[in-house]
């Protein structure tokens, strides 16, 4: 409750998160929302302004791409697949990273050794070269570009929960367990694990923000969603050789992926400050 409270007494943290909040609405309900077809080509409609600007319409109220299709349905719908698979990158670095950090940080010995040069070997290399050298091995494609962003996730999770578990293991309650018969298993993940959900937590939501933004830099590269699905960094992706005479195409992706991303990062900052017993 007192980290409830810490969390909305930071006015920047719940902006954030209402606007969070409705982003992952639209996504939700965006096949029941009255939008055009994200793939629908309207035949003369060709890179039509924002509804605001002389010869726009509020048929396409953002206005269109090269083709035709309505940038604002596409919008809505890239938002399910860069907050889809930025959760699904998350999820699945916490329960492999978690799972690594909690057993090396645990048992120690070579099994924390090997899982720590593991790591630092990760870590040299810079993320999104590391991404796109695993998406060029495996072939272009969105769950490719998944697994890509997962790995260069991972060292993060296993670190911070690495750091927890080290912080935590030695504690009276847990020689306490441990006096009282409760087995290795039971240690990890009813009296160790619990205590260090919050740093991971707020891991998590940092990861967020790197997932999506990977994914759009994939995406921009080729080497992530492949046209025509409508994902963000496509998008940017397609409208380069429009920036001069359309600029609204690169502008609604760009303030997509900038709004979505500086969201997740000032939410991290409230959770951080609400979970860190220091503060």
């Amino acid at each position: 409750m007192k980290s409830m409270r810490k969390i909305l007494e930071n006015r920047a943290a719940v902006v954030c998160l209402v606007f969070l909040s409705a982003w992952i609405f639209l996504a939700l309900a965006a096949p029941f929302l009255p939008l055009h077809p994200p793939d629908h080509i309207f035949t003369g409609q060709q890179l039509k302004p924002p509804a605001w600007n002389e010869g726009g319409s509020w048929q396409f109220p953002f206005g269109t791409d090269d083709l035709g299709r309505d940038l604002l349905s596409r919008l809505v719908y890239g938002s399910r697949i860069s907050l889809g698979f930025g959760f699904l990158c998350v999820v699945v670095s916490v329960l492999v990273g978690g799972s690594l950090g909690l057993t090396a940080g645990f048992f120690g010995g070579w099994w924390d050794r090997s899982v720590l040069r593991a790591m630092d070997i990760l870590m040299a290399l810079p993320s999104l070269l590391l991404a796109i050298v695993v998406v060029a091995v495996l072939g272009p494609s969105l769950w490719n570009a998944l697994w890509a962003v997962t790995l260069v996730a991972l060292p993060g999770f296993v670190r911070i929960t690495r750091a927890s578990v080290l912080a935590e293991r030695e504690k009276e309650y847990v020689q306490a367990s441990r006096a009282f018969g409760a087995g290795r298993a039971r240690q990890m993940l009813l009296t160790i694990l619990p205590n260090c959900m919050a740093p991971m937590i707020v891991q998590a939501s940092l990861g967020f923000s790197d997932g999506i933004l990977n994914m759009a830099a994939l995406g921009f590269l080729g080497l992530g969603a492949q046209p025509p699905t409508a994902e963000w960094g496509v998008m940017l992706a397609d409208s380069k050789a429009f920036m001069e005479s359309a600029g609204w195409l690169v502008t609604w992706p760009g303030l997509c992926i900038l709004s979505v991303v500086l969201s997740f990062n000032l939410l991290g900052d409230g959770l951080r400050d609400a979970f860190d017993p220091k503060l």
